[in-house]
C-alpha cells in the first residue's frame, strides 16, 4: 500500500497472500467451555504479531533480558521461608522480602512477599510465545516446579499475610499463562492446589477497602487487598480449564456494589484506589463474557468513561493512586501538591486491557485512542527495568519542575506488570475479525495470519507519532493475490473529513469507527 495519513480511512485494501508464520501450538487444545458472549473482534496469537526496531522493540527486549536472568532461588525464598523450607539463594529486597520492618508511613521493605512471583511467570511465559526463546520456556517451567513444591493444603504462606487475594491473583495469571503459552504440564494442577490453599485465607465476598476497615485488622495495611480483582483469572481459569470450581468462585468475588452502581451510571469513583479499580473492570468484562449479563458491559463503559472524565491530558489518571471528585478543579490541583500523578507501568496495563476488551466488543475506536494516548504519552517513556529491581513507577505531572525518576523501593507492584504489558504490545495493535483485520495501533511490527484460509502478511513501518505517515505492506509468494478487508483506527475523524469512508456502522458508534 501507499503511504497514508495518520487519519485518513482505507476501507477495503488488497492483501497479497504471504507467508504465514509458523505458529508455536498450545500446550492443548482448550475444553470445551460455554460461554454467553463471543466478541465479533478476537486477538490474535502472541506470535503472530513481531515487534519491529523500535522502542517497543527496545522495551521488550530490556525486560526480557532482565527476567530471564532473575535468580530463580532468591523469586522462590518467601515462599520457602513461609513454609518453613531450606531458602537458599539471595533476599530480592524492596517488597518482595520476608521482612519484620514494614511500617506503612516509612518503610515498604517486606510489604508484600513474593507478591510479583505470578506476574513475573506470567510475563516470561507471554515473552516466550512471542519470541520462541526456549531457555524462557525453561525457566518458566522450573519456577513452576519450585513453586508447586511450597504448595500445602492449609496455606501456610498466607498465615498474617497483608494481602492475600492480591497476590493470588498475579499466581493464577503466572499458572494459567504458564500452561497456555508456556505449555507447563503441570501448571494447572500447581494452581488447583494453590486455590485450595488460599481460598481459607480469603473473606466470604469481594470486600472494598471501607468494608475491610470496618473488620478488625492487625494495621491498616491488611485493609489493602484487592479481593475484587480475582474474578478475571479465575474465569480465565475456568476457560482455560473447564473446571466449574474457578467458575463458582470467580462469581463469588464478583464486585456486585461496584458493578451495580457503574451500570446504573452512578460515579462511585472517587476515593477509591485508582489502579485496583480500573483493573476489576476487566473483571466485569469476564463476568460479561462469560454470564452474558449486560450490566457488566454497563459498567465497565461506564466506569472507563468516568475515567476519562478526569484524565490527564496525558491519559493518566489517579494522583496519589486515587481518583478525586470531577468538575471541582482538583485534577488540576493536583499539578501543584504531587509527584505521584500516574501509577505508569500498572496503569497502563490496566488500561491496555480493559480497552481492548472493550474494543474487541464494541468496535468502538475511541478506545483505541485511549490506549493509544497512555501507550505514547506514558509507559512508552518509562524508564527501563533495572536487574537489581529498580522500577519506574510514578510519572511526576508536577508544575515545579516534574522529573522522571526511578521509585524509591526494588519490586513494587509496576515491576510485575510491566513485562506483561511489553508481551502485550504486539496483540494489542491487530484484531482479526470475520471479515478480515483491524489495524488500531501504528507502530512498527507484522502480523500473519489465515483469512478464508489464505495465509497473509501485513507489515507496518512508520516513525509515528514522530512522523504521522506509516506505511503498510503485504508479500506474497504466490501470483494470483487474495483480498481481505482492512480497517484502520479513525478516532475522533468525522466521515465529512474523510469522503472515502462507504463502510455503515450502527448509528451509536458514528463517527468513531475504523
Amino acid at each position: 500500500m501507499k503511504s497514508t495519513s495518520r487519519r485518513q480511512f482505507l476501507k477495503t485494501a488488497a492483501v497479497a497472500t504471504g507467508g504465514l508464520m509458523a505458529i508455536r501450538a498450545a500446550a492443548w487444545d482448550f475444553p470445551n467451555v460455554e460461554v454467553a458472549i463471543t466478541p465479533p473482534l478476537a486477538v490474535f496469537e502472541y506470535p503472530q504479531v513481531q515487534l519491529l526496531e523500535g522502542i517497543l522493540q527496545q522495551q521488550l527486549e530490556n525486560n526480557h533480558k532482565v527476567y530471564l536472568n532473575l535468580d530463580e532461588d532468591g523469586l522462590l525464598k518467601p515462599f520457602r521461608q513461609r513454609q518453613g523450607m531450606a531458602a537458599p539463594g539471595p533476599d530480592m529486597g524492596g517488597w518482595y522480602d520476608n521482612g519484620d520492618d514494614f511500617n506503612s508511613q516509612s518503610n515498604f521493605h517486606g510489604f508484600i512477599p513474593g507478591h510479583t512471583f505470578g506476574q513475573y511467570v506470567s510475563g516470561l511465559a507471554r515473552t516466550y510465545a512471542v519470541t520462541g526463546s526456549k531457555p524462557t520456556q525453561a525457566k518458566v517451567q522450573r519456577l513452576v516446579r519450585g513453586f508447586a513444591e511450597t504448595v500445602e493444603p492449609t496455606g501456610k504462606f498466607y498465615v498474617d499475610y497483608r494481602l492475600p487475594g492480591y497476590t493470588f491473583d498475579k499466581t493464577c495469571c503466572g499458572l494459567i499463562d504458564a500452561h497456555e503459552f508456556a505449555q507447563d504440564p503441570i501448571a494447572l494442577d500447581v494452581l488447583k492446589r494453590a486455590t485450595e490453599a488460599v481460598l481459607p485465607h480469603l473473606p466470604e465476598k469481594a470486600l472494598s477497602r471501607a468494608e475491610q476497615e470496618a473488620r478488625p485488622h492487625k494495621s491498616i495495611a491488611f485493609t489493602w487487598d484487592e479481593t475484587y480483582t480475582l474474578p478475571e483469572n479465575f474465569f480465565l481459569a475456568y476457560r482455560r480449564s473447564g473446571d466449574k470450581r474457578y467458575l463458582e468462585v470467580a462469581k463469588r468475588f464478583i464486585y456486585h456494589e461496584y458493578y451495580d452502581a457503574l451500570a446504573e451510571n452512578h460515579n462511585v469513583l472517587p476515593g477509591k484506589h485508582a489502579y485496583s479499580h480500573v483493573n476489576t473492570f476487566s473483571s466485569a468484562m469476564q463476568a460479561y463474557l462469560v454470564l452474558g449479563d449486560d450490566k457488566y458491559l454497563r459498567a465497565a463503559t461506564n466506569g472507563l468513561r468516568m475515567v476519562h472524565e478526569q484524565t490527564y491530558a496525558t491519559g493518566g489518571w489517579g494522583p496519589n493512586e486515587g481518583f478525586v471528585e470531577p468538575g471541582k478543579g482538583l485534577l488540576a490541583a493536583s499539578l501543584k501538591s504531587t509527584r505521584s500523578s500516574f501509577e505508569t507501568p500498572c496503569g497502563a496495563y490496566g488500561q491496555f486491557k480493559i480497552t481492548r476488551y472493550l474494543l474487541r466488543t464494541t468496535r468502538d475506536s475511541r478506545y483505541g485512542d485511549s490506549m493509544e494516548r497512555v501507550l505514547y504519552n506514558t509507559i512508552a517513556g518509562a524508564k527501563p527495568m533495572q536487574a537489581d529491581g529498580t522500577t519506574f513507577y510514578y510519572s511526576d505531572y508536577n508544575n515545579d519542575n516534574g522529573k522522571k525518576v526511578y521509585y524509591k523501593d526494588k519490586w513494587p507492584c509496576c515491576s510485575g506488570t510491566f513485562p506483561q504489558l511489553t508481551a502485550d504490545y504486539g496483540i494489542s495493535a491487530y484484531y482479526p475479525g470475520d471479515e478480515g483485520i483491524y489495524i488500531n495501533l501504528f507502530i512498527p511490527s507484522k502480523v500473519s495470519w489465515s483469512q478464508n484460509r489464505t495465509p497473509c502478511t501485513i507489515t507496518q513501518k512508520t516513525s509515528y507519532p514522530r512522523r504521522i505517515r506509516r506505511n503498510c505492506t503485504s508479500t506474497s509468494p504466490v501470483l494470483k493475490p487474495s483480498r481481505c478487508t482492512c480497517e484502520f483506527r479513525l478516532g475522533q475523524m468525522r466521515r465529512a473529513e474523510c469522503p472515502s469512508t462507504e463502510r455503515k456502522w450502527r448509528p451509536r458508534l458514528s463517527p468513531v469507527s475504523f
